[in-house]
This record gives C-alpha cells, structure tokens and sequence, in this order.
C-alpha cells in the first residue's frame, strides 16, 4: 500500500539567474549517514535529472519556475516521491533526503514538500510573485502587483522603488530589456495570463544585472503546457447600474497551450484587450496585448524558443482647462513589439549556457493627429465666459507635440558553472544597439518653435562574473560588473562655438558587488549587502537641441558627454520564521544616491558668451534611508496573506531632470522629493472554501468552492510647497497633503461543469469604501477645492482631477478546461 505523509523539508535559496532556477541537495543512507553514490534524482514531466557523485550530493541547473514532483531512487533502498517541489526564478531549492534500505520491493514513499519561508541563502532583498498569486488578487496589471510590494510608490508605469525616480528601474521579460531607451521607463504591456512569475530585486543585485539604479522586474512568461488547456474571461462594469455603467469598463482575456502533436513541441498564446473610460468628465485607456511563444526539446539537452509579444495602446488624460472640448485636447498611442529567440544548452548536470537575441520595437506619439501647420497659435485661443473669463478653453490646441521611434537590437549570453559544492559561478556577456528617431515641437506657431528632429545609433555593452561561496553557516556573493557606452556622436565642446566639434567619449564603469548572508538557526537568518550601480541617462538628455537652436525662448541643450548616474548601496536584514506557514522579514537600507541628471543655466555676457542656455549635467544628488517589513502567510487549504510596511525619507535636490528649468539658481538645500511617503502599509488576503465544505444550507454546501480576496493600501500624502500672499520664505515640500487609503475586493464561486470544464463568476470591487482620495491641493489653502488666489470661479477650483477614483464594480466570468 502507498504510504503518504507530510514533512518540512530544509529548502535554500541563492539569487543567480534570470528566467529559472536550481535544484540541489544530498541523498544520504536513513540508518548510517552514509551518503549514496549513483542515486537517481528525477524531475517528473521533464527530461531533467541527475544521479549523486561519491559525497551523495547532486545539482539540476536551469528548471523553469513552477511546482514539481520529484523522485528520488536507488537500487536496494525505498523509493521517494517529493511532490510540490517548488522552483523559484533566480534562487536554489535545495532538496536533501534520507533513503532507507529495503530488501522486499514496497510501493513508493509520498512526501508532500512544504517550502520554509526564510530564504537562507538570499543577501539581498527580494520579492516573488507567484502564478497563483497573480490570479487571487483584484489587480488588472502587473505593475498593480508591483505597487505592493515593500518600498514601492506610484501607480501604472509611474513607479519609484526605494526613494528613485521613476526612471531607474530595469523591466526584463524573460532576460531581455523593455524600457524605452530614449524617454526612460517602462516601455511595453504583456498580459497577466502571460506571466508565470515575477520578481522584484529592491535592494542590491547581483552583477549580472546593471542599468539600473533603484530596482530590477524580472518576468518569466509561460512555456506551452503538457495537455491541451485554456482560459476565457470576460469583466465589465456595465451591468445596468449607470453609476458604474458610466465608466464603460471591460475586459477581455484569454490564453491556450499545449503540445503540438508531441510534447518535444509545446506552444502558448495569450491575448488581452483593456478598456476603460474615465470617473472625470472625459479621458479614455485602451490597451490591447498579445504573446506567443513556440518551445522546443527535440533536440537532446538543448530547449529552444521563439517568442512574439505586442502591445498597443490608446489613452486620453484629462485637463481641465479643456473640460468643454476634450475632442482638442492631447491624445497618447504607444506600440511595442518584441521577437525573442532563445537557446539554451546543458552541456552537463553542473553547466549551461543561455544565448537569447532580441528585437524591441516600440514608439510613443502625443499629439492631436494633425500637422503642427495646423495648429493654433497661442494668440488664437479663446476662452468661455466663466469666472475670470481665461479658465476654460473653447477653441484651443496643445502647445507640444512628440513622435518617437526606438529600435534595439540586444544580444546576450550567460552561462552557469556549479565548480563543486563550494562555488557556483556565473558569467556573461550582452550587446545592444539602437536606433532612435524623434520629433518633438513645442509652440509650433511662434516665431522661434523649441524643436527636435534627429536620428541617432548609440550602443552598450557589458560584461560580468559572479561567484556565491558557501560554507557552513556562510553564504558570500562577490560580483563584478563592467558597463561601456558609446553615444557615436559628434558634438560641440562649446554650444556657441560651430568649429568645437568633438567625439564623444564613451563611458564606462566597473561595479563590485558583495552580499553576505548569516542562518544563525533554521529559522533565523542575518543578511548584509552592499554594491556600486550604474545607469547611464535615457538618450534623450544627450541629445537634446542637437541642432544647437539657440534662437529659441530659453535654449536647453543635451551633452552626449553625460557621465552616468551612480548609486552606492548598503542594507542589512534579518528574517524569522515563526511556524511553517507564519515569517517576518526586517530589512533597513541606505542609498547615496551622486550624479543625477539635472540642468545648469550659463549666464550671458561671462566668459566670452553672447547669449544664455542652459545644459543638461551631472549635478544632481539624493539620499535615501529607510526600514521594510514583510510578514508572510503562507497558504493553506483555506486562507493566505500577507503584509508589507515601509518607512522612508528621500530627499535630494531635484525630484526630476528638468526640475529647474527654465530657471537660473540651481537648489542648494535637500528636501523631500515630490514621491517621497513617509509610512506605506499594504495587506493582502484570500480565503477560499473547498469543496464539499462550509456552511450547509438545505442540505447543500452552497458556499464551497468560493473565493474571497483584498487590498489594502494606506499611504502618508505627498509633500507640497505652502504659497500664498506675503507668505515669505519657505522650504520647498515642507508640507504634506492628507495620507491616503483604499480597499479592493474580489469575491468568486467556481462551478465544475464537466471534467475539468470549471466556470467561475465573480465580482471585483475597487474602493470599496468609496473613499476619495485626494491627489493635490492648492498652495495657499491646503485644500483640494478651495483657493484664494487668482480669484477663479467654483467651477475651476473645484477640479475632478484633484480627487482619486471612487468605488467601482466590475461583474465577470472565467471558463477554464
């Protein structure tokens, strides 16, 4: 008869690669201790295995994340099944296990693996978003899941990781790039059906990672399935009821995988289409997004794929000044696509290689969809007759207009060597290229338009080794990191001077990384980290006003010399696990943060100059110091969650690039920067009923196989600068608006139609509450509505916008088979 039993198993984990993970650990005799040579470690479903060497100690490299059986055998001793094994992007799951002997033939051991919840090998700070995860919670987006992890603020793309800008996160979709090379940030949408995991590195990272400065997103997107299955869901707010009807939501999802006549062949495909108008009087977010992927094993040790992603996007934000005529006001299209091939070869049990080549394609417009011939000038604006009489435009068109292009070609190949059971090396090596075309016009209509209209191919490369060291009681990480860019530009040394062309020089930067991690128990565990980061500025501060106009109002003008931004890093932890489903992690960390883009205003008539500009330099600082805490529910048949606090102060001299322009004193004081929050608290929980069980009611159990789950998010408000009449000096951000808070809430029933047919009806519940947070206010006031400046009308004061959204319900219907 098949025995079957639970145990705690004692699982590691080490950050090394980026689209999968590592099994690890020693088969040992139950009764002597002996380690077993030649034991057979079996990946049930995969083609992946090993056998032990002479001290019983085996490694799987390179398994993609996921949950799996895992059996382990040797002749003349029982066999085990270990089931739920799971495998975690860019960590080692290390699985030791004590055969014993047995001389009559008996079925199999079954052992159901639980996963302790402190990482003990883990240095840095790390968060891991699983595919069951993604699916319980309210979120539509992944950068939704982003927003509540610990030491993140903002919302959609706007996101700031540990006191940075928006701009200094790298975003990888299966270990390639996806930000916009020449605007900054992230650059594309992929599905949340697409994703199979996601993390996110806060705190230092290992080497293998650069170009950023704050924080790593890492997505591993989903290989075919084994048997044919899929997924249809539909959602809207449109269900009868005008008050949420009016905000014409829905969306539409779905995704179908399989093999392709045999499971060597193996293909995934998703698709999602998003719209959603506005709580304001007008504004509109359409995205649509597809991803396919084609994988292949036919070929003994190597898997191959081809993958295909694209977003499009269409959205309109909302201005009051153009409340009456919203038909004139800035409309926003983005599009990327993305094509992927990636290879990668386990040469043996302790070795592979990835090679990945991608191609990235996307493009930003923000215009009116006319020529800027077309557009009104300034002096032909008219206004309505309301309050003041110049509040709201009648006939009016935007002052800017931009249309960029950005075409990368990015080459990587990395390779992992286990040397033995001490050091685990990696190492790797990437190229990219681009191409970047933009137009950017601001006032087309006046004499001297600000204007950019270029085309340029700058290129990176870089290059690193890392090692983890592991003794007993000790893990050490030790990186080095080398980045190199060239803008393969000419430029002038001095913008007044045409003959002062030069070559630009390229930049380079070398960046060590060291991490330590302490387990001073098998439920406690020390981490310190430290590392130099490096980002080189987005493309468009190099190379802006190239043409050297300086006939234009307050001429700004890009160096293609700008050095990169630089971060040095410290942070030390401590994590504790207080039962098999209960831990907490407490982590405090510290950034100095040197060599942020800024501007710099160079005065007329000194030092030979016959006119003013001002240039885009190195000059800007900041520092960041705070504490996070994670508690952590691990789930069981019913009910998981979790909760994340941060404190934090940043301050600095500028909370952007362009901060102090048009201006010609550049900030001399640190204050706090415009997305500093002091305290940010998120919960998270689902509870779900199983089948045949809860309440019975007319002899039925009606309420199994619910769901239920929430959001919770509370932060201190933002900071803003007093004003007002004779109010005298003030610092800038000394004050803060009103903290803000909101509940989200799913509920769910799932219905098994037929044979693994399941339907499940729901409904989302976004602020629940219905609480109105407040987004800004007036300086002089302190309140959202209300001002006693300008002497405007109630209508203008009295701005939607200046309010976050209200409650919202969503009706939907998932079918799964």
């Amino acid at each position: 008869m098949k025995k079957i039993f639970s145990i705690v198993l004692i699982f590691s984990f080490y950050l090394f690669a980026g689209t999968t993970g590592k099994l690890a650990g020693v088969i040992k005799d139950a009764d002597t201790g002996e380690p077993l040579l030649g034991a057979n470690v079996m990946i049930e479903g995969t083609s992946f295995g090993a056998a032990t060497n002479i001290n019983g100690e085996y490694v799987i490299l390179n398994i993609p994340p996921g949950r799996y059986n895992v059996r382990i055998s040797f002749i003349g001793y029982e066999t085990v099944l270990m089931q739920n094994v799971v495998i975690i992007v860019d960590q080692t799951t290390t699985l030791s296990v004590n055969l014993k002997p047995q001389t009559v033939q008996v079925d199999e051991v079954v052992v159901t693996a639980k996963t302790p919840l402190i990482q003990k090998d883990l240095t840095s700070s790390i968060s891991v978003i699983s595919r069951d995860e993604i699916e319980a919670l309210p979120v539509t987006t992944f950068t939704d899941l982003l927003s509540l992890q610990a030491g993140v603020v903002g919302s959609g793309s706007n996101l700031h990781v540990r006191g940075g800008r928006a701009n200094e996160i790298a975003y990888m979709i299966d270990g390639m790039l996806v930000v916009d090379p020449l605007l900054g940030g992230l650059a594309t949408q992929v599905n949340n059906d697409a994703i199979q995991e996601m993390s996110l590195l806060s705190g230092t990272f290992n080497a293998e990672y650069g170009n950023a400065l704050s924080g790593v997103v890492n997505i591993v997107t989903r290989d075919g399935s084994d048997k044919l299955s899929g997924k249809f869901e539909y959602r809207t707010s449109e269900f009868g009821i005008d008050r949420y009807s009016s905000l014409h939501e829905s969306r539409v999802n779905g995704s179908l995988s399989g093999p392709i006549f045999t499971n060597a062949f193996k293909f995934f495909i998703s698709a999602e289409q998003d719209k959603r108008g506005s709580y304001l009087p007008f504004g509109y977010n359409n995205d649509r997004t597809f991803f396919t992927k084609l994988t292949t094993t036919v070929i003994s040790y190597v898997k191959i794929s081809l993958s295909n992603r694209g977003s499009l996007g269409r959205r309109q934000s909302y201005n009051h000044a153009w409340k009456y005529i919203p038909e004139q006001y800035l409309r926003r299209r983005t599009d990327s696509w993305q094509t992927g091939l990636y290879l990668t070869h386990t040469v043996q049990n302790n070795f592979f290689y990835d090679l990945k080549v991608s191609y990235f394609n996307q493009g930003f417009y923000s215009g009116i969809d006319k020529d800027t011939s077309q557009y009104l000038s300034t002096s032909d604006r008219e206004y309505l007759p309301i309050g003041t009489g110049f509040e709201f435009f009648s006939k009016a068109d935007p002052l800017e207009l931009i249309d960029s292009r950005t075409v990368t070609l990015d080459g990587k190949l990395d390779a992992v060597w286990q040397i033995n059971s001490t050091n685990e090396v990696k190492f790797g090596a990437s190229y990219k290229k681009h191409r970047l075309k933009y137009f950017y016009v601001y006032d087309p209509k006046r004499n001297f338009p600000y204007k950019n209209d270029y085309v340029t191919e700058p290129f990176e490369l870089a290059a690193y080794i890392q090692d983890k060291i592991e003794l007993p009681y000790l893990v050490i990480n030790l990186g080095l990191r080398f980045d190199y860019m060239n803008a393969n530009l000419t430029f002038r040394n001095n913008p007044l001077d045409p003959n002062s062309l030069v070559k630009a020089k390229p930049r380079s930067q070398l960046s060590p990384r060291v991490g330590i991690a302490h387990p001073i128990s098998d439920r406690t565990k020390l981490h310190f980290s430290y590392g130099h980061f490096f980002q080189n500025p987005d493309f468009q501060y190099l190379f802006e006003n190239n043409q050297y106009d300086l006939n234009v109002r307050e001429p700004l003008i890009g160096q293609p010399g700008l050095d990169a931004q630089r971060t040095i890093s410290y942070e030390v932890g401590i994590a504790h696990q207080f039962s098999d489903r209960i831990a907490i992690n407490l982590t405090t960390y510290y950034k100095d943060i040197t060599g942020l883009i800024g501007t710099r205003y160079y005065f007329p008539f000194q030092d030979g100059r016959y006119i003013g500009y001002t240039l885009y330099v190195n000059e800007d600082y900041a520092n960041v110091k705070g504490f996070e805490v994670n508690l952590d529910i691990r789930p069981d048949r019913y009910f998981s969650g979790g909760l994340s606090y941060t404190y934090s102060v940043a301050k600095g001299s500028a909370s952007s690039e362009t901060e102090q322009y048009p201006g010609t004193q550049e900030s001399t004081l640190l204050y706090y920067l415009d997305f500093d929050r002091t305290h940010v608290l998120n919960v998270t929980g689902s509870y779900t009923i199983p089948e045949n069980e809860g309440p019975m009611l007319f002899g039925s159990h009606i309420f199994d196989r619910m769901d239920f789950s929430f959001v919770f998010r509370a932060s201190s408000g933002a900071p803003y600068t007093p004003g007002g009449r004779d109010v005298g000096f003030v610092i800038k951000n000394s004050l803060r608006q009103p903290g803000t808070y909101t509940l989200d809430l799913m509920i769910g029933k799932e219905f098994e139609v037929y044979d693994q047919f399941k339907i499940r009806l729901f409904a989302e519940i976004l602020n629940v509450t219905d609480h109105r947070n407040i987004l800004y206010v007036y300086p002089d006031t302190g309140e959202p509505d209300f001002t006693f400046e300008g002497n405007h009308s109630l209508e203008w004061m009295r701005d939607p916008s200046n309010f976050g959204p209200p409650r919202s319900i969503r009706l939907g219907t998932t079918i799964r088979f």
